[in-house]
């Protein structure tokens, strides 16, 4: 594998950890209602849109009869003609599990206990995770997130509306304090795209905008089965291939390995 490849392998895993959540939460997605009364507010308006867009995608009671779920997808590389499989366990209401097989790098597994995350590969090893890793992953094992947008930002206020109608979003993120803009479809409610930065560990923070071109349904819930990431000049395409809610989980699969 060259260096190019290896890199691109490397921002890939970084993102899929990130973006299994922004299924849900793009649905992405995090945080605490106390932290908003540090930042802002939740205005009128955005508060419409966010529980529009909750009920789009299934409401609040179908979200809360999922007590785990299972998710495999597929992330695709264009520019270094590179496919990546990945799956991803949740159990409620803070537990994730992530494995991937990365080309040249072999496989990959991360979890979160709901106390401590941990990560095994081939560049690192094991070990446990700490400070923003930490935070990272403990707010990605919520997967209910989309439909508790008004939790995941400390302020967030309606700009207007676009030229390709979408109404827009400005928002903070609890999580970082990030800003963050969202598009949402006029007609459906359903969150279309999100211009924003996120943490890439020691590369910083990297702008990324994210695209939910096709949503499925998938029993009561309405997912973003398709999802276009532009980032550094690099884009990708990420795709469900999968989603089982309420199976049978092991709780012994998201603790550290020994």
């Amino acid at each position: 594998m060259d260096l190019a490849a290896e890199l691109s392998s490397r921002e890939a895993w970084r993102i899929m950890k990130c973006y299994p959540i922004k299924f849900f939460a793009a649905l992405s997605l995090f945080g605490s209602l106390l932290c908003s009364v540090l930042f802002g507010e939740i205005d009128a308006e955005a508060k419409v849109i966010f529980d529009r867009y909750a009920d789009a995608i299934g409401g609040v009671e179908a979200f809360d009869e999922i007590d785990s779920a299972r998710m495999k997808m597929s992330m695709e590389i264009p520019s270094q003609n590179m496919v990546m499989k990945m799956s991803v366990l949740f159990m409620a209401p803070d537990k994730i599990y992530m494995e991937a097989e990365l080309p040249g790098m072999g496989g990959m597994k991360q979890g979160f206990d709901g106390e401590k995350g941990w990560s095994v590969d081939l560049m690192q090893g094991s070990r446990e995770l700490k400070g923003p890793e930490l935070e990272k992953l403990r707010s990605d094992a919520d997967f209910k997130e989309g439909v508790r947008l008004g939790e995941k930002y400390a302020s967030a206020s309606v700009t207007g509306v676009d030229e390709e109608g979408f109404y827009t979003v400005k928002a903070v993120k609890i999580s970082d304090g990030n800003e963050e803009t969202l598009y949402f479809e006029k007609d459906s409610g359903l969150l279309r795209k999100t211009i924003g930065v996120e943490g890439m560990g020691v590369q910083g923070e990297i702008p990324m905008t994210t695209r939910m071109t096709v949503y499925e349904a998938y029993g009561d819930l309405m997912l973003p089965a398709v999802l276009e990431v532009d980032m550094m000049g690099m884009g990708m395409k990420m795709q469900i291939e999968s989603f089982e809610p309420n199976v049978d989980v092991d709780p012994a699969v998201f603790k550290m390995p020994e």
